[in-house]
């Protein structure tokens, strides 16, 4: 969505001339002011706002109006990119600004959406460790990077680990981690003899290097490849 306009149209009180539905859209309406285009709405606004032809906007009305349109549409799109999947703040507010709505409008939406619980970067966190523990088998460090790179900040990073591991015992986080070290080691070798691999320097490190890039920490790449 390209950014309101607040220009030339809205210098003055203003006539609105003709409503004309939209040809690619059926629910989308064009709205003249004294003969020129002035923006575009959805037939819902066009009822909420009761706007008719022959209606005079004040310049103030006018610039309330697309302000107010324009908060309509960016948390609309919100939804809808929200109803894809979790995402954390700054995603969102990546995408908002990515369809040209102003940080006023963005912001409003996200104030909106976390008080109302569809924005939590603590749950968004939590989910996305869950996925990538079970599913990619990913050490923690990998996984802090990424998430740090979609905006999560280091405090709601460290409180969604907390509540991955339920109890908070060091052991069961070093199980959790050898677990999906040796997950991801038996996926790369396959049926390839680790005492053999582990007999080359070279492939030793290559392995190394491999469960590093995934995030797992030195102790428990020595861990698991000390193991039978």
């Amino acid at each position: 969505m390209k950014k309101l306009n607040c220009g030339s149209t809205a210098q003055r009180a203003a006539i609105i001339t003709d409503i004309t539905q939209q040809v690619k859209n059926k629910k989308r309406y064009s709205v003249f002011l004294d003969g020129e285009f002035a923006f575009g709405i959805d037939g819902t606004d066009l009822l909420q706002h009761r706007l008719e032809i022959g209606q005079k906007l004040e310049r103030d009305e006018y610039v309330k109006l697309l302000i107010q349109l324009e908060y309509t549409a960016c948390r609309d799109a919100a939804v809808r990119y929200l109803g894809r999947g979790l995402r954390s703040v700054q995603q969102l507010r990546d995408k908002l600004a990515e369809k040209e709505f102003s940080p006023a409008s963005t912001q409003r939406v996200i104030d909106l959406l976390t008080e109302r619980g569809y924005l939590n970067d603590v749950e968004f966190a939590l989910a996305f460790i869950a996925h990538k523990v079970k599913i990619n088998n990913f050490g923690r460090r990998r996984i802090e990077w990424e998430l740090k790179a979609k905006g999560v900040a280091e405090r709601d990073v460290s409180a969604a680990f907390e509540q991955f591991y339920e109890s908070g015992n060091d052991e069961e986080r070093k199980d959790t981690d050898l677990s999906s070290a040796r997950t991801a080691l038996a996926k790369k070798i396959r049926n390839r003899d680790l005492s053999l691999i582990k007999d080359d320097p070279k492939e030793l490190n290559r392995l190394k290097d491999y469960l590093a890039r995934r995030g797992f920490d030195f102790d428990t790449i020595d861990a698991v490849l000390e193991e039978d």
